[in-house]
């Protein structure tokens, strides 16, 4: 059977400082849930743990629990986690302790656009490097997997500060398929899911091919996924629906092949 988009596991509120919107709120998210036919959304807004030293920008769980308690739907049901990142002496933002008591949350391993000064120069070599160091650092976390979600593998920020649109492509371009499968096989070992966030429009057809060689490799690897709009704001949530629905297309994936933190 094909993979049925029924879940949205990884959209912001206006508590994450990027998005700052208050319309970008539960109750509007929840209309989105209801009028999709989702049975699952999770709340993630950026976040640090406050008992993990090394905070570089975000708020601490007494902010973003400000959502607390989420409004239910007759058919869709929110949940609270959040977005978890990494410092750049590789520390990640969340405790042991706090990680069991989430039912789920994302970890970003590519925010280097965030995390670089404007004049910091590195070359592509540079973040290929730190892509995978921050990768392998999650894997040898030792968190409790299950509940984690990789956020958007291949996303533009890993390319850090430097100025062309497709340079992010160009690192990923140089990260050999054994070297994808070795990482992927791991993270499907360790029953992690890998986000599709993927916005098809905003890449030509031969660019798009090769974001997609990511997600292909991790296929390949039994990875499960899920799907999630990363939405900041009211008017991303349709468009990139949309788009995660291409990609599930493209793909071909089933729903043998969907990412499940939750009982249904």
């Amino acid at each position: 059977m094909k993979f049925q988009l029924d879940h949205d596991l990884h959209i912001h509120t206006y508590l994450s400082p990027c998005s700052n919107d208050p319309e970008q709120n539960p109750q509007s998210i929840l209309r989105y849930g209801e009028e999709n036919g989702l049975r699952h959304i999770v709340l993630t807004d950026h976040f640090w743990d406050e008992t993990v030293p090394g905070n570089f920008a975000w708020q601490g769980w007494a902010h973003i629990s400000k959502s607390l308690p989420l409004p239910q739907g007759e058919h869709t049901r929110m949940h609270i986690g959040c977005e978890v990142d990494m410092n750049r002496d590789n520390v990640i933002g969340i405790s042991r302790e706090l990680a069991e008591k989430l039912e789920f949350f994302v970890v970003s391993i590519n925010h280097l656009h965030i995390q670089m000064k404007r004049e910091e120069h590195f070359d592509k070599a540079w973040y290929k490097e730190q892509y995978l160091l921050r990768w392998r650092t999650l894997l040898d976390s030792g968190l409790p997997y299950h509940k984690i979600g990789f956020a958007h593998p291949t996303f533009r920020g890993l390319a850090g500060n430097l100025p062309n649109g497709t340079d992010h492509i160009d690192i990923l371009d140089s990260i050999p398929d054994s070297t994808f499968r070795d990482y992927f096989g791991e993270t499907e070992r360790l029953g992690m899911g890998v986000e599709i966030n993927v916005k098809p429009s905003e890449y030509g057809e031969s660019d798009l091919e090769r974001i997609l060689r990511v997600y292909r490799i991790a296929a390949e690897c039994g990875c499960h996924f899920y799907g999630a709009t990363d939405a900041h704001f009211p008017r991303h949530l349709g468009p990139r629906r949309e788009g995660i629905l291409q990609v599930i297309d493209m793909l071909g994936l089933t729903e043998d092949q969907k990412f499940r933190p939750f009982a249904d």
